[in-house]
């Protein structure tokens, strides 16, 4: 962040930039216990719980969960309420007796009040309250951190191309020499292989008895000529038809 821009941050009231390292819980060490969860409400007037509400007593001190600019200490609705501001987060705390003025900056872990009595839990309890601009988000995952792991893909091998034949690889004997290698065995013709192939000649063998046959027979054969003397009865009787 350059300097002009920490400078109008500052002066809009956002506060100064805070680091999501040095966020903790507004109560103890040690971690206080979660008495009701967020809960957003599915609209912004719905019903809901905008926060989370953690099990303490009345007048433990209540800090501030992260660096930022208090905007808000005092009284709303008899209850005593305290607003950080943290960039574009601001956080909240109620009900709280408050030590802090609006103005004030603050540090992680800076004590801002104390608890007060309230009828908000059957049993004391500070209602903890993040957002970000009008949107509720759950104040639990600042000081909670998820790790999420992702499945892990094997890459898969590369797959020889038919032109490019794998390397022959040659395995060694005990001795330590190369083992020669295996002689490629002759692919087997089985029955059924067999049974086609005599199929396949024997068609192939009746096809050019049959076409060697219709050539001899639509050949026309010219009979010799008769010898010098000699009429062509048949002939004559073919030419007498015809005229």
């Amino acid at each position: 962040m350059t300097l002009l821009t920490l400078i109008l941050t500052c002066a809009l009231g956002a506060g100064p930039p805070v680091r999501p390292e040095v966020w903790r819980w507004p109560l103890g060490p040690p971690a206080p216990q979660v008495v009701r969860a967020f809960l957003p409400p599915s609209q912004p007037w719905g019903p809901g719980h905008r926060g989370v509400d953690l099990a303490t007593r009345p007048g433990r001190p209540v800090y501030a969960a992260g660096a930022g600019r208090v905007s808000y200490a005092g009284r709303l609705a008899g209850r005593g309420i305290v607003a950080i501001t943290h960039g574009p987060l601001r956080t909240t705390y109620l009900p709280v007796r408050p030590s802090v003025r609006k103005g004030h900056a603050v540090r992680a872990g800076t004590r801002i009040g104390t608890v007060e009595p309230s009828s908000h839990c059957s049993a004391a309890c500070l209602h903890w309250g993040l957002l970000r601009g009008d949107k509720y988000l759950d104040p639990l995952s600042l000081v909670r951190y998820r790790t999420r792991l992702l499945p892990h893909w094997r890459s898969p091998s590369p797959t020889p191309s038919p032109s490019s034949p794998a390397p022959s690889r040659s395995p060694l004997t005990p001795s330590g020499g190369a083992q020669a290698p295996a002689p490629e065995e002759t692919p087997r013709m089985g029955l059924r292989d067999a049974a086609t192939a005599g199929s396949g000649a024997l068609a192939g063998m009746l096809f050019a008895f049959t076409v060697t046959s219709l050539l001899r027979h639509g050949r026309t054969r010219r009979p010799p000529p008769p010898p010098p003397g000699v009429v062509d009865l048949a002939r004559e009787r073919r030419l007498r038809r015809a005229r």
